[in-house]
This record gives C-alpha cells, structure tokens and sequence, in this order.
C-alpha cells in the first residue's frame, strides 16, 4: 500500500497524454502539498516554507495546465468552453482564498485547501475533462475523415 495522499488509478485516463501527463504531474503535486502538512506542526517556519513552495508550485502548474487545456478548447470550438474555463476562474479563485485564510493565521488552512484540491481535482478530471477530451477526439477523428 502506497503512502501517497492520491494514487493515479487508470480509470483518471483521458486517453489523451499530454493531459494524463499533466494530470499526473498535478496529482505529485498535491501529493507534495500534502506531505508538508502531513504529521507537522503548522506554526513551525520551515512547514510554512515548505508549504509555500509547494504552493507556489501548485499555482503556476495550475495555470500552465488550464491554459494548455483552453488553447486545445479554442481550436476545437469546444461547446462549453466557458462553462469549464469559468470553473478554471473559481478553482483559481479558491485555492488564493485557502492561501489568504492562512496567510492570516488560520492553522486549518492548509488541510482544507489539501482536501479541497484533492476532490476538486479528481472530480473535474472524472467528469469535467473526460467530456473535453471526448470531444477533442471527435475533432481529430473528423479532421482525420477529411484527409
């Protein structure tokens, strides 16, 4: 049994690597996240060091990914290209809120924004993306037709 916070599990495969890569790579993320807060007092200096570090590395990655994400859904002309890159905004949005909590002293920051990560993510790769990616695939599959 592994000790990781998340293990990738096939069924979190899009069937799109770039995107599985990058899903994979966010989830070592979070599990880095994860292992600043784990068994540690959060008041000590060098967890808060930690732990902005990997939060700042969490909020670039994040953003690097949605962006490669959006590029793909302008090509293709993705019908919901606004519904998920809104709920991209709000992800964003949550994960700065959970760093002000505790930039402002809240111990339980950190564990709410870890578990909050964790649900967001996998939910929006189990649902959000699998859709995205389905229609991605519909697009290349026409594109390839029309050679």
């Amino acid at each position: 049994m592994s000790d990781r916070y998340i293990i990738w599990e096939d069924k979190y495969n899009t069937g799109y690597k770039k995107i599985d890569d990058q899903h994979l790579e966010l989830i070592e993320i979070i599990n880095d996240l994860y292992d600043c807060m784990d068994n540690k007092d959060s008041r000590d200096e060098t967890l808060k060091n930690e732990f902005k570090k990997a939060l700042r590395k969490t909020v670039d990655y994040v953003g690097y990914h949605f962006s490669y994400e959006e590029k793909i859904m302008h090509v293709i002309k993705y019908h919901k290209i606004l519904e998920h890159s809104s709920s991209h905004r709000e992800f964003i949005q949550t994960i700065y809120n959970y760093v002000k909590s505790y930039e402002n002293g809240s111990l339980d920051a950190i564990s709410n924004l870890v578990q909050y990560l964790k649900d967001w993510f996998l939910n929006h790769i189990l649902v959000t993306d699998k859709k995205f990616i389905k229609e991605v695939k519909e697009a290349l599959e026409k594109l390839s037709e029309e050679e």
